[in-house]
């Protein structure tokens, strides 16, 4: 059944190329790798830059707030298309700033679909090696291995924060409390201060009401539980404010909850040395500040986390 479905999935692979590089806000050639399930389609050239920049963290384009509501507003829908509107559907796996290309009228444009997964019909997720980027991965699939659109949706989440706020979702040279994106923003939502993590070089010039909106749907696209994570249409729809943001928001789901969790299982084992997970990294590294650090490993290996 394996081999049916790679030679399935070869074939789809070339039709969606063809059918997403018609789409607004993809950009795709029609390299795909015959051996692999899964789209690798990468194109620079018909784009100005990219979102953030993968060394400092930031874009040297000073976005208005206008255009980062259309930038999020196009990624969503762009992940929409991809979730619900090709068959088989696609999980892109791995989105997150530096993927998102904007052209010269600063359109966004979804790219590198180099880890994407064809999810087979009937089927809620799939059991596959871990491939992403850290601070982006989904707990679920970070930990057990198990993709299902909701991974995309929590990577969405994650890449909304960073551009209502400006930064990326890790950086280590800021004080503890402040490291972490996702984190430092629940603890203010907590609070109810939400509007205080709007980047600052906007100043006023920015709509507040949007911009708690957006956070709070970040909020709950990145909620621990992927079954309580909304479907990328809703999203776009609460992103427009064609439907209101009325479910309660629960915690996140934080990677470095999960390690922790680790670490004090070995420690009441009594296991000597007991130290976090570290993630064997192709690109970056785990302590890098822009966050860009890439995570593969095997299902089995990241199963040892839960």
């Amino acid at each position: 059944m394996g081999a049916v479905w790679r030679e399935i999935t070869g074939f789809w692979s070339t039709i969606i190329l063809r059918t997403t590089a018609l789409h607004t806000h993809f950009l795709v050639t029609s390299n795909t790798m015959p051996d692999k399930s899964s789209l690798n389609a990468t194109n620079h050239h018909s784009a100005s830059c990219c979102l953030f920049s993968s060394g400092g963290g930031h874009s040297n384009i000073q976005f208005s707030w206008e255009t980062r509501s259309r930038i999020c507003i196009g990624v969503a829908r762009g992940l929409a298309f991809l979730h619900e509107e090709v068959r088989p559907r696609i999980v892109h796996r791995d989105i997150k700033a530096s993927n998102v290309l904007l052209d010269s009228h600063l359109t966004p444009k979804i790219s590198d679909f180099g880890l994407a997964k064809l999810l087979p019909p009937n089927t809620t997720h799939v059991s596959t090696r871990v491939a992403g980027t850290i601070g982006y991965l989904a707990p679920e699939y970070a930990i057990h291995g198990q993709l299902t659109r909701r991974a995309d949706t929590y990577s969405f989440g994650v890449l909304l924060l960073e551009i209502v706020t400006g930064r990326c979702n890790t950086n280590t040279r800021l004080p503890c409390e402040d490291q972490f994106l996702l984190e430092r923003t629940w603890g203010l939502y907590e609070r109810g201060e939400v509007l205080s993590i709007v980047d600052a070089s906007l100043g006023d010039d920015f709509d507040a009401e949007e911009a708690c909106r957006f956070i709070k749907i970040a909020l709950v696209c990145t909620q621990d539980a992927p079954r309580l994570r909304p479907s990328m249409p809703a999203v776009v729809r609460m992103l427009r404010g064609e439907s209101n943001v009325n479910m309660e928001i629960t915690k996140p789901g934080l990677i470095t909850d999960l390690m922790d969790l680790k670490v004090r299982r070995q420690r009441d084992a009594g296991e000597p040395d007991a130290s976090p997970v570290v993630f064997t990294t192709l690109h970056g590294s785990p302590s890098s500040s822009s966050g860009n650090a890439t995570a593969i490993m095997s299902s089995s290996t990241a199963a040892e986390l839960a």
